[in-house]
């Protein structure tokens, strides 16, 4: 059963304050929540608590200072693990037993299936697990560009399974439409097949463009010309590698797919531009744009 303090002041605790974690963390404290931030970076620490954010240290060990652990977590409600996706299992590990019963785990990581089911597998009894995935973010990464209205009208995942709490559930969604997303509730395994189409092959596919644009053209006679189609298709191609290098290995399963398809509609366009096969060209776009245009 979810852990709900007596006086109604959740008490949250953030570990990783990067740009997502330090966007809810801005988020959650104006929305009259307790918010403790942990973080490996003692410059993060600082920059947290000029907003008024408690914050400690906290890395792949643990604590810093173990003597905190159990200040931290006590008459905790609410844990968030916005870490690199293969960070936040070991992190999940570290804490759990200093978590009151009653207590929710949650993440924001960008792959659900592997995450969901490894936490699920240990935790301490009373203690309950939400997948999470806030589909918002930015090409910058890191506390320095966190902001409190980020998730604004953004979709927030959260992923239900058999063994998912049903309190646990509800006041997650409570969570997330107070710091005004929008919660989607789905299957971790459907998360990763529809995140693999809407932001895992996106995010490759713009990183390609420029790593090809790149072999070809100079880059400032290329921004001489470029537009908006140039600005709209590669502003994710700034993105955090370490990040994205954990969502590919992860999601590989639904990823790999989906390059092969892309690989075979690039072909085929090739192919009629080679043989000035205007009928396929004109067929390919009405397609692409008929599918995006659908309700």
């Amino acid at each position: 059963m979810a852990h709900i303090q007596k006086n109604g002041h959740k008490k949250v605790v953030i570990v990783g304050m990067g740009l997502i974690g330090g966007s809810l963390a801005m988020a959650l404290k104006k929305n009259g929540m307790h918010v403790y931030g942990l973080d490996s970076d003692g410059n993060v620490l600082e920059m947290a608590r000029h907003k008024g954010i408690e914050s400690y240290r906290f890395d792949a060990q643990g604590m810093a200072d173990k003597m905190a652990m159990p200040h931290i977590f006590a008459d905790t409600d609410i844990v968030i693990l916005s870490l690199p996706v293969s960070g936040i299992c070991e992190a999940a590990k570290i804490i759990a037993d200093f978590l009151p019963e009653g207590a929710i785990i949650t993440d924001t990581g960008s792959v659900k299936k592997a995450i969901v089911r490894e936490i699920e597998a240990v935790l301490p009894d009373g203690v309950s697990f939400v997948g999470g995935h806030p589909m918002a973010g930015s090409e910058n990464s890191g506390f320095e560009w966190a902001r409190e209205d980020l998730f604004d009208g953004a979709p927030y995942v959260l992923t239900a399974t058999a063994q998912t709490d049903a309190e646990a559930l509800w006041a997650m969604t409570k969570l997330v439409k107070a710091i005004g997303a929008k919660p989607v509730v789905m299957s971790p395994e459907e998360h990763d097949k529809t995140a693999a189409a809407a932001s895992h092959l996106p995010q490759l596919i713009s990183t390609a463009l420029v790593n090809a644009v790149s072999k070809k053209c100079k880059k400032n006679r290329l921004m001489e010309l470029a537009g908006g189609g140039w600005r709209d298709t590669t502003r994710i191609a700034g993105s955090n590698a370490f990040m994205w290098k954990d969502v590919l290995i992860y999601n590989r399963d639904e990823i790999l797919p989906l390059i092969s398809s892309f690989k075979e509609q690039l072909l085929l366009l090739e192919a009629a531009i080679e043989s000035s096969d205007g009928d396929t060209i004109i067929e390919r776009f009405q397609n692409a744009r008929a599918y995006k245009n659908r309700g």
